[in-house]
C-alpha cells in the first residue's frame, strides 16, 4: 500500500506585490504546487492520496481557487481514492466548496472513521483544544484503525522559533491524548516537513507544498510517499518552489540588481534595498505580512 501525503496547500493565498507583472499573483504558485504534488497520483504511482488539511488559505476562498482545487482533486480521484481533511484555515468546512464528495473523493469536515482503499482510517480535523481533539480521536479510532489522519500540532513538533509543548498552544497533542493502538499518524498544520514520535506512533508532517512566508525561505517543499507493509517506510518528495532572497550582503544585492526584478532600474533598487539590508530586512516577495513596502519586491 502506497500513500501520497500532502497538506497545507493554501490555495487562493493573497500576497500583494509592488508593480507585479500583469495578471500575476502569489496564488498561482500555490495552484502549481498542488498540481505538482498530485503528480504521483496522476501517474498512478500510489494507491491513496491523503490531503491533511488547509486546502485553502481562507475559510471563504476565492471562486477561482475553489474551481482550480476541485478540478485537480477530481482529476486525481479518477485514478486513486483521495481523502481531503479540513484544517484550521478551512474552519467553515470543505463541504461547501468541494461538495459532499463524489466517487473516489472523500471530503471530511468532522471526525469520523472511514474505510478507504482497504484501510481503516481515523479522520480528525483540527481542534483548538487538545482535550476536544482527544475525545474526537477516541471516537474516530474506536475498534482499531490502520492509521490516523489529522491537522494538529503534536508535542515536540517545531516551526521556526517555536516548539509545541503541552498547553503551548492549547491545541498541542501529547501521548496521553492519542487513542491506544494507533500505529501511525499523518498530519498537516506545520509547514516544515518533519517526523516525530507520539508514544510509539510516528507522526509524519509532509509540510506545506509552497512557501507562505519568509520564515519558510530555506525550507524544501513538496509531499511525502509512504509504503505500508510489514514495516512502514516513508520518503519526502521535493518540488521546485518560488525562491526568496534575504538581502544580507553585497552579493545578494548584486543578484537582484542584475535584472531579477520587474520594472526596477538597478539604481532605484539600490536606493530602496540598502536601508532594508541595514535593518536585516527582506528583499523579495511575498512579504511576511499583509503590507507591502518598496523594500519588499518580487524575485523571479
Amino acid at each position: 500500500m502506497r500513500i501520497l501525503l500532502l497538506g497545507d496547500t493554501h490555495l487562493g493565498i493573497a500576497r500583494r506585490a509592488w508593480r507585479p507583472p500583469e495578471g500575476w499573483s502569489r496564488a498561482r504558485d500555490h495552484g502549481d504546487a498542488l498540481a505538482a504534488a498530485l503528480g504521483p497520483a496522476l501517474r498512478e504511482e500510489v494507491d491513496l492520496v491523503v490531503h491533511a488539511g488547509d486546502v485553502f488559505d481562507r475559510s471563504r476562498p476565492p471562486p477561482e481557487a475553489v474551481r482550480e482545487g476541485l478540478a485537480l482533486l477530481r482529476q486525481a480521484a479518477r485514478r486513486v481514492p483521495v481523502v481531503v481533511l479540513a484544517g484550521n484555515h478551512d474552519r467553515r468546512g470543505l463541504g461547501p466548496h468541494l461538495g459532499p464528495g463524489e466517487p473516489g473523493l472523500h471530503v471530511v469536515d468532522t471526525a469520523c472513521q472511514r474505510s478507504v482503499a482497504g484501510l481503516r482510517l481515523a479522520l480528525v480535523p483540527h481542534h483548538r483544544e487538545a482535550a476536544d481533539w482527544a475525545a474526537a480521536a477516541r471516537s474516530a479510532a474506536r475498534g482499531g484503525v490502520d492509521l490516523l489522519v489529522t491537522h494538529q500540532g503534536f508535542y515536540g513538533a517545531r516551526v521556526p522559533g517555536f516548539t509545541f509543548r503541552p498547553g503551548r498552544p492549547a491545541e498541542t497533542v501529547a501521548e496521553r491524548h492519542l487513542p491506544a493502538g494507533v500505529p501511525l499518524v499523518l498530519s498537516g498544520h506545520l509547514h516544515p516537513r518533519q517526523v516525530l514520535a507520539c508514544g510509539e506512533a510516528p507522526v509524519i508532517y509532509a509540510g506545506s507544498t509552497e512557501r507562505t512566508s519568509f520564515s519558510e525561505a530555506e525550507e524544501i517543499k513538496g509531499a511525502a510517499v509512504l509504503e505500508l507493509g510489514r514495516r512502514t517506510r516513508w520518503r519526502f518528495v521535493d518540488h521546485p518552489t518560488r525562491p526568496m532572497v534575504r538581502l544580507r550582503e553585497e552579493a545578494d544585492l548584486e543578484r537582484v540588481s542584475a535584472g531579477c526584478f520587474v520594472g526596477m532600474p538597478p539604481r532605484m533598487l539600490r536606493r530602496w534595498a540598502e536601508p532594508a539590508r541595514a535593518r536585516g530586512g527582506i528583499v523579495a516577495l511575498p512579504p511576511s505580512g499583509p503590507r507591502t513596502s518598496r523594500s519588499q519586491l518580487r524575485l523571479f
